[in-house]
């Protein structure tokens, strides 16, 4: 079957979220659908729906720095009635296409995914563990980065886009989270550390 990627309108992305978002993420990770509007409005957001023939089979959320040449994955989803199909290995690598291809600035692609030692239980533990097996498994690496943004503590994994790319960093990150929250946000919700280079 052949998949094809595509930007997301506006008017697309609002109903993805009210339709699949809402469930497909908990709401303590889900940022208000104005949010993700007004970083499209202004220029470094934006979205791609992953589609076959029949339709919508998956999308992702992506906000850009182009000041620091990286990208960040927001949100990635496929919906769940094509889930267990291996649909989440074929749209990774369509999507990095497009942003090699469409966004030639950007280096690097960051992607956060919730702590496993922050797991509350032990089902929560192997869901998250799943989650980051299965972006390394798309060739991303886990980094010495960790942030906690809301509340929600996530471990940050990148993905080089470009071969000479600089790597993941600390400050290239940084700028993105400026970007993307008010000051007033930013200052009292996001932390952002650095140390060891953990498994989760």
């Amino acid at each position: 079957m052949s998949y094809t990627v595509k930007v997301l309108t506006e008017r697309e992305i609002a109903e993805i979220y009210n339709t699949y978002m809402k469930q497909d993420f908990p709401p303590n990770e889900l940022k208000p659908l104005s949010h993700i509007l007004r970083s499209m409005e202004k220029g470094y957001g934006f979205c791609l729906g992953l589609h076959e023939k029949a339709g919508l089979a998956g999308y992702a959320v992506f906000v850009l720095c182009e000041e620091t040449g990286c990208a960040l994955l927001d949100y990635f989803a496929i919906l769940k009635d094509r889930r267990g199909q291996g649909l989440g290995h074929l749209a990774f690598p369509l999507f990095l296409s497009y942003l090699k291809e469409g966004l030639p600035g950007i280096e690097g692609l960051y992607i956060e995914s919730e702590r496993v030692l922050a797991a509350e239980n032990e089902t929560q533990r192997r869901i998250r563990e799943r989650r980051i097996a299965f972006y390394r498994s798309c060739g991303c690496e886990m980094t010495k980065l960790r942030s906690v943004l809301f509340g929600v503590d996530y471990s940050v994994l990148y993905r080089p886009i470009k071969e000479a790319g600089s790597g993941a960093s600390k400050e290239a990150l940084d700028g993105l989270y400026k970007k993307m929250f008010k000051p007033g946000h930013y200052a009292e919700f996001v932390s952002l550390t650095e140390g060891e280079i953990q498994e989760a």
